[in-house]
């Protein structure tokens, strides 16, 4: 380190903080440095940018072009690439020069986590889709089709998942690329979250959400939380108090335990602490149905519960992947044109829709917990009683109590 480095680090650690504000190479005093808010036109093609709030009309040249124009007369063509969540900077750096080669040199993330490239003419469009599908990638998803599996970052940023989403987003692509070929009654959208707390969706706004979450509470190793993790403070992590201190004879905490009464499996002590995990054989996926934003048909809700769980089965998960399958097989051979999933199912009634499928309602194979609290009607509340005893206790004497033994019986013949 150089004197003059060091005099400055010195001159730092002894000058009054109001000095310190005070000095011209401060951020504060140089606004031209500091982080500015842009508009969204700023990011926005010029082409874009001309015809803002103009775009009147859109033609599906096929399933992966769209012509849209404007009241100028400009038109632009978006050619969509279904991509999964995780590419690599190879193909980014492929898909970037196909852009400058047969497009205006833009590139448009959906919300669906597709890729759209701007061209200015058709036959650039139809050139770049030609060379994409020679290349191996998926182009296709525009009008009454599949859009895209949608899924959270699972393992690479989230410390709170129960499984790998993208394992059931392979899967469930090998089967249902048909879909995003051909025309469905209306658009279909599929988001897959590996937690309850389902920062990629699957509650709220997906025609079909796919939810991990395990069937038993978190495993811990009491006894390293005071090597991991502060006692006191995992304690205050627990959003609903379900973890307790485990203290010496001097009042000192020692430990941790989850009692598991009213653990709702957010996983904010397996983010919070390492000594907590989930029991791999006691994991799963639960299947929700009609999700909505949009204000047609019967309006916006959120989706409903369909399937509370179906264990873990990596990597090709083949009764999720049969369930899913069959549920939009249901739907496309039964709809009306322009009908959402959900608009569907209102239309016909959710016993005719589980019937339709073959796949039980869950009151008729789980029972409600005998004096639960608060429990005043019967069905599956699988975020609150996580307790492996406490789950097989719904369960009725016509099949087994095993969690497992339970799905496989079900399941059966939808997966023949």
């Amino acid at each position: 380190m150089t004197d003059r480095v060091q005099s400055i680090l010195d001159w730092i650690a002894t000058v009054p903080l109001e000095e310190l504000r005070k000095h011209p190479l401060h951020p504060q005093n140089r606004p031209e440095k500091m982080w500015r808010y842009y508009p969204a036109k700023a990011w926005l093609p010029p082409i874009c940018q001309k015809n803002y709030g103009k775009w009147k009309k859109r033609r599906i040249i096929d399933p992966g072009i769209v012509e849209v124009t404007s009241e100028t007369g400009d038109k632009l063509y978006l050619v969509k690439i279904i991509i999964p969540v995780r590419i690599s900077t190879k193909s980014m750096y492929e898909l970037l020069d196909l852009a400058d080669k047969y497009g205006i040199g833009w590139i448009e993330a959906s919300k669906m986590g597709n890729l759209i490239i701007m061209c200015d003419n058709e036959e650039n469009a139809r050139a770049l889709a030609k060379e994409l599908r020679e290349r191996g990638y998926l182009v296709g998803g525009w009008g009454n089709r599949l859009w895209n599996i949608k899924i959270c970052s699972t393992y690479i940023t989230c410390t709170t998942a129960v499984l790998d989403a993208v394992t059931i987003e392979k899967a469930l692509g090998d089967v249902l690329y048909e879909y995003t070929q051909k025309e469905l009654p209306a658009k279909l959208t599929i988001k897959v979250s590996a937690c309850p707390n389902a920062c990629g969706g699957g509650f709220d706004a997906a025609d079909i959400g796919i939810v991990g979450y395990p069937a038993s509470i978190p495993m811990m190793e009491g006894w390293r939380i005071r090597v991991l993790c502060p006692p006191r403070s995992l304690l205050e992590a627990c959003p609903v108090g379900d973890i307790k201190m485990i203290k010496d004879e001097k009042g000192r905490p020692i430990a941790a335990e989850i009692r598991g009464q009213v653990c709702m499996a957010c996983g904010r002590c397996h983010d919070f602490c390492d000594a907590i995990a989930y029991d791999p054989a006691e994991i799963g996926v639960m299947v929700l149905v009609g999700g909505k934003c949009a204000n047609t048909g019967v309006g916006p809700g959120m989706a409903k519960v369909f399937v509370p769980f179906i264990p873990a089965e990596p990597p090709r998960w083949p009764t999720l992947v049969a369930v899913i399958k069959k549920i939009i097989d249901v739907w496309v051979a039964n709809a009306k044109k322009g009908e959402r999933l959900r608009d569907f199912i209102e239309r016909i009634g959710w016993d005719k829709f589980y019937e339709l499928t073959g796949i039980p309602k869950p009151e008729d194979y789980i029972k409600p917990l005998d004096k639960a609290p608060g429990w005043t009607r019967y069905g599956w509340q699988p975020l609150y009683l996580r307790r492996t005893d406490e789950n097989k206790r719904y369960i009725g004497t016509r099949i087994s109590n095993d969690m497992m033994a339970i799905s496989a019986a079900i399941f059966e013949d939808i997966i023949k």
